[in-house]
């Protein structure tokens, strides 16, 4: 079996770097831009409801709210936490295919003859 040409090698190499590390750009601002909704989501419609409802809620209707802003923030909290997790993943995968091609490059500088 021939073995591959160092060169395309390495230029496949370089394309799955650029590749990854556009993938984890797009991934960081994907994150970056859904935290805001997902900050407002948790912090916003609940107490702005307690607040224009303040004189016309029952007593119950706090222990109600109380319910619902935490329970929607624990389940917000754990979106976040997803979506952090899949931006740490294309970071790494960016990173290890970064190291890589360094790799590769170092290895044909110090070794060119194959």
């Amino acid at each position: 079996m021939a073995r591959p040409d160092p060169t395309e090698e390495l230029a496949s190499l370089h394309r799955h770097a650029a590749q990854s590390k556009a993938a984890a750009d797009k991934a960081v601002r994907a994150y970056d831009r859904n935290t805001w909704i997902r900050f407002t989501l948790v912090f916003f419609p609940v107490p702005f409801v307690l607040v224009l409802l303040r004189l016309q809620i029952e007593a119950w209707g706090y222990y109600v709210a109380g319910a619902l802003f935490l329970a929607s923030a624990s389940g917000l909290y754990m979106l976040d936490g997803a979506a952090a997790a899949r931006r740490d993943r294309a970071i790494k995968a960016a990173d290890e295919a970064q190291k890589a091609y360094d790799d590769a490059c170092t290895d044909k500088t110090t070794n060119p003859g194959g």
